[in-house]
C-alpha cells in the first residue's frame, strides 16, 4: 500500500513539473514573439515616421507635385503639395509652390493666403512680392502696396518690389515718393533703362523739366528706340522750349510699362 502511494507521488510529481516546463515554454514564446513585434514597430517608426522616412516622402511629393506642374496638371499638383505639407506644415518653399500653384488655377485669394505664409519665413522676398502681385489682380491696390512696403523693409534691393512700389505711387500721384524708389533701382542696377523713363515722368509731374529731361535721355541712351522714353522726351523738349505739344503729355506715356 505504501509503494502504490509512493508511486502515485512520483506520477504526480511529474505531471506537475511536465507543466512548469510548458508553462516556461509558452513564456519564452510570449517573449520572443514580444521581442519580434517591438522589432517591426521600430522598422515601422524608423522607414515611416523617424525624420528621414517624412524627409523621404516629402521629397516623392515634391516631385510628384513638379512633374505635375510640368504636364499642366496643377490640379494633381495641388493634391500632392497639400500632402507634403501635411509632413512639413510651414515649409516655405513649399507654402511657396502652393501659392504658385493655385495663383495658376485662379484661386487667387487662398494663392496669396498661401503666399503670406511662405513670407513670414523672410527665406527670399519672391514670396511678399507675389503677395503683392495678387493683390493687383484682386484689385486691392492698398493691400498690394502695403505688402510691397512690407517686402521692401525686408528686402530693400529687390528690384521688382521697387518697381512696383514706385509704379503704385506715381500712378497714385505721389511721385515724390515714387521718385526715392526709382532713384534706388538706378543705384542698383544703372542699365535699367525702364526706371530713367518713369523717372522722366515723375520729375517732369513735378515740374522738374531738366532732371526729367536727362532721365529720359539716358533711358535712350540705354534702349536706343525706347519708344515711351523718346515721345516723353520730345514732350519735355516742347515744353523747355515753350511749345508745348497740343495733348501730349508724358504722363500718358510713361509708368504704363512698370514691372
Amino acid at each position: 500500500m505504501g509503494k502504490y502511494a509512493r508511486d502515485i507521488s512520483a506520477l504526480k510529481t511529474r505531471g506537475w513539473y511536465a507543466k512548469e516546463v510548458k508553462d516556461l515554454k509558452n513564456w519564452k514564446i510570449q517573449l520572443i514573439a514580444l521581442g519580434a513585434l517591438l522589432v517591426i514597430t521600430g522598422i515601422i517608426i524608423f522607414f515611416f515616421l523617424s525624420p528621414g522616412a517624412r524627409a523621404r516622402k516629402n521629397s516623392r511629393l515634391q516631385t510628384q507635385a513638379d512633374r505635375a506642374i510640368s504636364a499642366g496638371n496643377f490640379v494633381d499638383a495641388e493634391v500632392a503639395l497639400r500632402h507634403a505639407l501635411e509632413v512639413a506644415a510651414e515649409d516655405p518653399d513649399l507654402l511657396y509652390k502652393l501659392g504658385t500653384v493655385l495663383e495658376r488655377e485662379g484661386v487667387l485669394g487662398q494663392a496669396r493666403d498661401s503666399f503670406i505664409a511662405a513670407s513670414r519665413a523672410r527665406k527670399s522676398p519672391e514670396p511678399g512680392y507675389a503677395a503683392g502681385m495678387v493683390s493687383l489682380k484682386l484689385n486691392q491696390r492698398e493691400e498690394a502696396e502695403n505688402f510691397f512696403k512690407d517686402n521692401n523693409l525686408n528686402w530693400p534691393d529687390h528690384l521688382p518690389t521697387l518697381y512696383q512700389l514706385g509704379a503704385i505711387l506715381a500712378n497714385k500721384g505721389k511721385c515724390g515718393e515714387a521718385v526715392k524708389y526709382f532713384e534706388k533701382i538706378i543705384q542698383l542696377q544703372p542699365s535699367e533703362a525702364e526706371a530713367y523713363n518713369n523717372l522722366g515722368y515723375c520729375y517732369y509731374s513735378l515740374g522738374e523739366m531738366e532732371k526729367a529731361r536727362d532721365r529720359l535721355k539716358k533711358a535712350l541712351e540705354l534702349r536706343p528706340g525706347f519708344e515711351a522714353a523718346q515721345k516723353s522726351l520730345e514732350t519735355v523738349e516742347a515744353d523747355l522750349a515753350g511749345k508745348p505739344q497740343p495733348g501730349a503729355t508724358v504722363k500718358e506715356k510713361a509708368c504704363k510699362t512698370c514691372r
